[in-house]
């Protein structure tokens, strides 16, 4: 069902980008006219043997089509999630007054996501009114899971930040033993540790984390908010800092 509707989508796609080429090749508009959905595709066939590049530009305007259609959702949903993603017990670093939050959504066996660790820290040394909430998004098996509960976990002790630190930085197996010396590294009660990562109270924070993801459309690892803008993939120190600055400018014509 999937693949018939992204083929669709795609011929659909495709008919727009030829509409566009045949405005740009001639003043006069051309209608063309099809018995069935078989000529119509038969019609689109033709056209790409003929010139291939047509459908290198379908699929392009099918991806802006796409990020387009998510940033429209997930803007009503950033106003929806607001007070959600400003809560002051979310586990976060950075300014408790902040003026621009950043929320990042990740998984602990994501390598971009590991990449994109330095670039955060870099982020909050650097500018004194930005703060960051992180959003557990662990789809990348069950280890990923069972890092994000105990991540949630340390931040019952008042140590996230620090556990979602050794966890990135983390390079061996996520064991419960592994889990418990990362916590035991940065002073937390072990014990406490794992108990917590098990409890029910934890699994609904888990599971609230994933449903926000779910509901902002976030389609991968990692992805952010970043004030009222939504930006999927790896995002570098610098272009975060630019991101924060139009937002920054956005809330001073407001104000």
């Amino acid at each position: 069902m999937v693949g018939k509707k992204l083929k669709l989508t795609l011929l659909g796609s495709v008919a727009a980008a030829l509409c566009l080429v045949g405005a740009t090749a001639s003043s006069q508009a051309q209608e063309f006219t099809f018995k069935d959905k078989a000529e119509f595709e038969q019609a689109v066939k033709d056209v790409i043997l003929a010139d291939p590049q047509v459908l290198f530009d379908a699929i392009e305007l099918h991806r802006a089509n796409e990020t387009r259609d998510q940033q429209a959702k997930a803007a009503e949903k950033i106003e929806e999630y607001k007070e959600h993603f400003s809560r002051k017990e979310a586990p976060s670093v950075g300014a408790e007054d902040a003026d621009i939050t950043i929320v990042e959504f990740f998984d602990y066996n994501c390598g971009y996501c590991k990449r994109a660790l330095p670039d955060i820290q870099a982020v909050v040394d650097e500018d004194d009114k930005v703060r960051v909430v992180f959003n557990e998004m662990a789809i990348l098996g069950p280890t990923s899971q069972t890092a994000a509960l105990w991540s949630l976990a340390a931040h019952k002790q008042g140590k996230y930040f620090e556990y979602h630190v050794a966890l990135m930085e983390h390079k061996g197996p996520k064991t419960e033993e592994e889990l418990m010396k990362l916590g035991e590294s940065i002073g937390l009660d072990a014990e406490q540790l794992k108990k917590d990562a098990a409890s029910e109270e934890v699994k609904a924070e888990f599971d609230k984390d994933m449903t926000v993801a779910q509901d902002v459309g976030v389609q991968g690892t990692p992805a952010f908010i970043v004030g009222t803008q939504f930006v999927p993939g790896y995002v570098p120190k610098n272009a975060l800092m630019d991101i924060i600055k139009e937002e920054r400018a956005k809330l001073a014509n407001e104000g």
